[in-house]
């Protein structure tokens, strides 16, 4: 498992060191874009570069940080500096918008002329095929490696490939019409579009730190214990979930026979564990408060031969996201 950690650390980190290279020279495009045109639009879109590079070092540093081990003071690991590297991104990028508005209603009050907007269009299309590849990469890191801040910077990527799209459109209108004012409010739309994107970073890191339940995983979870489900599960509920970089923290309630020896119990605890570790890249880290069946759920309970049954085996109650969250044992609806 260990070994495992060290091999997806790795990844990552060569990851962003790649990415990392590539924002540099996708800001250096930008910047002689915005050299050779003066545009107002093209100079927001390459100050946006620059916090893609900013963003990819602090994204470097919480993957370093993130993967030491367990310590005494951080008994549940490191993971959770991914989401403030987030929340830090969306601050950054909600900033540039702020920044990009004030300078283009400067320029809408005093316009200053466009110069070769013919190179400024050939490198901007140039570097929007860049980084819609470079996020791409990235979001498909992220999903392989379950890193929300890979994800987070594929996302910006991609966002920054888009807002270049527009920068084009509007460009070519400019090129077509000469209205220089163009030029400001195409700079102030796309300023409130990155602002958006940073305040949509900022919700989510906001929502990981104060661990707001992830429903996708917890189906996935759900799905991995209604695979893997054994007889002697009688029931499983109040499944809470916390997530710490990709590593998994799940807590839940198992309802065994009551007259199982503390060995017998402590074997199917490890059972569960080792099941939900296959479908996690064991990632998962479980934690388990064992109840006695008390003898009354008999009629959802499949367990064979049992001496102490009451009553008749009827059915399993499937388990979903929904009925493994609640804090109660299921039972039949009479």
């Amino acid at each position: 498992m260990r070994k495992n950690n060290q091999i997806d650390i790795r990844s990552k980190l060569s990851a962003v060191k790649w990415v990392l290279f590539f924002s540099v020279l996708i800001m250096f495009v930008k910047f002689l874009a915005w050299y050779s045109s003066g545009s107002q639009a093209i100079l927001s879109d390459a100050l946006e570069s620059l916090i893609n590079i900013a963003t990819s070092i602090f994204t470097l540093y919480s993957l370093i940080y993130a993967s030491k081990l367990k310590d005494q003071d951080h008994p549940y690991g490191h993971g959770k500096v991914e989401y403030l590297t987030v929340g830090f991104e969306g601050a950054l990028i909600f900033g540039t918008g702020i920044f990009i508005i004030y300078q283009s209603i400067l320029d809408l009050i005093q316009p200053s002329p466009l110069k070769d907007v013919d190179l400024g269009l050939i490198l901007t299309a140039v570097s929007a095929i860049a980084m819609w590849y470079t996020g791409a990469f990235l979001r498909r890191k992220g999903d392989e490696f379950q890193s929300l801040s890979l994800k987070a910077d594929g996302q910006h990527f991609r966002t920054d490939a888009l807002t270049s799209i527009g920068l084009l459109a509007g460009l070519l209108l400019f090129k077509l019409t000469g209205w220089i004012w163009v030029d400001p409010l195409l700079a102030i739309l796309l300023a409130l579009h990155i602002m958006f994107s940073g305040f949509q970073l900022i919700k989510e890191s906001i929502d990981r730190l104060l661990d707001k339940a992830d429903i996708t995983t917890i189906e996935k979870l759900s799905q991995s214990l209604q695979l893997y489900r054994n007889d002697a599960w009688i029931d499983v509920h109040n499944l809470r979930l916390q997530k710490f970089g990709h590593y998994l923290h799940v807590d839940c309630h198992l309802t065994l026979p009551f007259y199982y020896t503390l060995d017998e119990v402590h074997r199917h605890i490890k059972i569960l564990e080792s099941d939900l570790n296959r479908d996690f890249n064991n990632h998962v880290e479980l934690f388990v408060h064992t109840d006695p069946c008390q003898q009354i759920p008999c009629n959802i309970c499949s367990v064979h031969d049992c001496s102490y049954r009451k009553a008749e085996f009827v059915k399993k109650i499937d388990w979903n996201t929904h009925n493994l969250m609640q804090n109660k044992k299921h039972k039949l609806h009479s």
